[in-house]
């Protein structure tokens, strides 16, 4: 499911309402994460054996240490563990700000006989940017948005780091996302979706993206997976609406370099995001690859949770076939310093724009 999708969704929730976002956080933190889809449609042993999520090793993780606790460990040689601090600062490890995607070694110069000429041209653009992209994973990390329309909250999201995970033997960086209608419209019309995506740690692909739709006129579930050694997404997709019901299966050719549309935003941001930089990479969805290109605008100083932030500017650009092809720029405001936050967002529609915004943050802890 695209962001312009999930976003425009919310213009059917644009009329006042009340509660404010004490009386919702509540429900929004609840726990409303479903069943893993590799269980719920035809899938092959062999590939759910590859996609089914499991707990990654411990050695994994690695958490940093305040300076002021190394000392009192040092000091305390019968003190075998120490405790962890009650907030940790969110930075990137010095290493890390170097780092840079390690290829994999799938990649190489050969393509199958029938693969597509469009899509090994977004190979050429957006190679480049995975030799300049950084691996920035804070694990716990937990944001959550308003979406506005017209200057009323018509709902929330709320984007959480979860623990590193395995599918297969990869190592996976594991994000969800919950789009949430505020309670007072549950009359007129309700959402409560979920996203799941998983990134390969070595590689920052995608291995697996699941999107939950549960909605008053519809419910739908939709499972992408990731091959890049056959180079090849399979997706399912089932649709249940009065009078129009879906159930497909997809199977297609994909970029050697693709994210999903919603790892391409955490993806974006270990780019370098200088002012006048400008991107293009390909994002899958539904079997599909289309182009996203971003340009940097540069910093400007935004009012978020009433204080003000140095942030970089994004004006981003979907180039895909449907009913959105034209439906406008999507910025984004990213924090200026080394975690690289998501603050705000602004998606033009047809008439106006919707709005999201930061009014809860809670750092996490930085992974190597």
């Amino acid at each position: 499911m695209k962001l312009s999708t999930i976003l425009i969704t919310f213009l059917l929730l644009a009329v006042a309402g009340c509660g404010s976002f004490e009386d919702e956080r509540g429900t929004l933190l609840s726990s409303n994460q479903n069943k893993d889809l590799v269980n719920s449609f035809e899938i092959s042993k062999d590939q759910a054996e590859h996609f089914q999520v499991t707990e990654a090793k411990v050695e994994e993780v690695k958490t940093p240490v305040k300076p002021a606790v190394q000392k009192e460990e040092k000091n305390n040689k019968k003190k075998e563990k120490v405790e962890k601090p009650a907030k940790v600062k969110q930075t990137v490890a010095p290493e890390e700000k170097t780092k840079t995607v390690a290829e994999p070694a799938h990649l190489d110069s050969t393509y199958p006989s029938d693969y597509p000429q469009e899509l090994k041209d977004y190979d050429a653009k957006s190679k480049p940017l995975y030799e300049q992209a950084r691996h920035i994973f804070f694990q716990g990390e937990q944001s959550i948005m308003a979406i506005s329309y017209l200057g009323v909250t018509a709902g929330y999201i709320t984007i959480t780091s979860k623990n590193l995970v395995k599918l297969g033997e990869k190592i996976a960086y594991h994000y969800y996302a919950r789009f949430k209608s505020k309670d007072a419209y549950r009359y007129f019309y309700w959402l409560d979706d979920n996203i799941e995506t998983f990134i390969e740690k070595s590689t920052l692909l995608p291995i697996k993206y699941s999107l939950f739709q549960r909605e008053k006129k519809q419910n739908v579930d939709d499972l992408q997976l990731f091959d890049f050694k056959k180079l090849k997404t399979f997706h399912w997709y089932k649709r249940v609406k009065e009078g129009n019901n879906k159930d497909e299966k997809i199977e297609n050719y994909i970029p050697r370099f693709t994210q999903d549309s919603f790892s391409a935003l955490q993806f974006v941001r270990g780019l370098p995001m200088k002012k006048n930089d400008h991107y293009e990479f390909p994002v899958s969805t539904r079997g599909k690859a289309w182009l996203l290109t971003a340009d940097v605008i540069g910093e400007e100083t935004v009012t978020i949770m009433n204080k003000e932030i140095k942030a970089i500017k994004l004006r981003c650009e979907t180039h895909f076939p449907g009913v959105l092809q034209k439906s406008g720029d999507i910025n984004f405001w990213y924090s200026a310093d080394e975690a690289r936050r998501l603050l705000k967002f602004q998606a033009k529609v047809k008439i106006g724009s919707i709005n999201g915004e930061l009014v809860e943050y809670t750092p996490g802890t930085p992974i190597k």
